[in-house]
């Protein structure tokens, strides 16, 4: 049986928020992204781009590593959960390098020994994901000195109307929809995915699956979706029966399936 608390409401309502605020003191610094979900690295690189700041993205610690020396950037957010190398590790290496400036570690793992181990493998700081642009903002200014005066305000306001899925990006229709497009291409098939893993009784692939798909939707402000990938993790967990976990497959594809239906037009720039 289904407990009720573990259940999203599956009513998608239009949320109202004020505007957001997106600095401008820092364009010009150079980030390193090292974050292997790739719809986690396209949002993040959006944000730090509309901020007028240059990012280089790695996909795993070790290219983290690799990309580091070549490219010096002002500040790094690690991902703390990678294959290959993760980023306690790519830290460790990182600072053995004689690299000295700041490194921010991301994890949705919070706890205050998750906190601790980063600090301990040399990182400056930590932000909890799925990370919150505000949150994002703040350490920026924690670590980095403004890079001179900025042009015309210091901030930009962003005054388009936010669904769902905007509630958690600062962008403008052409930037929700980017986002949205990008989750999509990461995504749509993942429904797909668990059924035929679920048939295979693979519940590790199914977790490490879900683990992206629940990071993803929370990232971008897809909380129903966020909260129906948490319940099958539960699930999981609790080694549930399949029936169970069929139920919330169902209504995972139904999400999935609504996003892709409803989006709105993509609008690129004419080369």
């Amino acid at each position: 049986m289904l407990e009720s608390d573990e259940i999203p409401d599956m009513t998608s309502t239009e949320s109202s928020m004020p505007p957001i605020l997106i600095p401008q003191e820092f364009r010009g610094c150079r980030i390193l992204v090292a974050e292997d979900n790739a719809f986690n690295r396209t949002i993040i690189s959006q944000w730090l781009t509309m901020a007028g700041i240059e990012v280089v993205l790695a996909g795993t610690g070790g290219e983290a590593c690799s990309v580091l020396a070549a490219t010096d950037p002002d500040l790094v957010l690690m991902d703390v959960r990678m294959p290959d190398m993760n980023g306690i590790e790519a830290a460790r290496h990182i600072r053995k390098s004689g690299f000295n400036k700041p490194i921010v570690g991301l994890s949705a793992a919070t706890s205050h020994a998750d906190q601790t181990a980063c600090l301990n493998a040399g990182m400056n700081d930590f932000l909890a994901k799925p990370m919150d642009a505000d949150e994002l903002w703040g350490c920026l200014t924690r670590w980095l000195q403004p890079s001179g005066r900025p042009e015309g305000d210091a901030r930009t306001i962003d005054k388009s109307s936010r669904t769902e899925v905007g509630t958690r990006f600062p962008g403008n229709a052409d930037h929700l929809a980017r986002a949205r497009e990008a989750f999509i291409t990461c995504h749509r098939d993942d429904s797909l995915q668990l059924q035929s893993l679920l048939a295979k009784g693979d519940y590790t692939g199914m977790a490490n699956l879900l683990h992206a798909l629940k990071g993803s939707s929370a990232t971008i402000g897809l909380v129903t979706l966020s909260k129906l990938a948490l319940a099958l993790e539960k699930k999981i967990q609790m080694q549930a029966g399949s029936e169970e976990m069929l139920q919330l497959i169902t209504w995972i594809d139904e999400q999935l399936a609504h996003l892709v239906e409803s989006r709105p037009p993509l609008h690129l720039p004419h080369e």
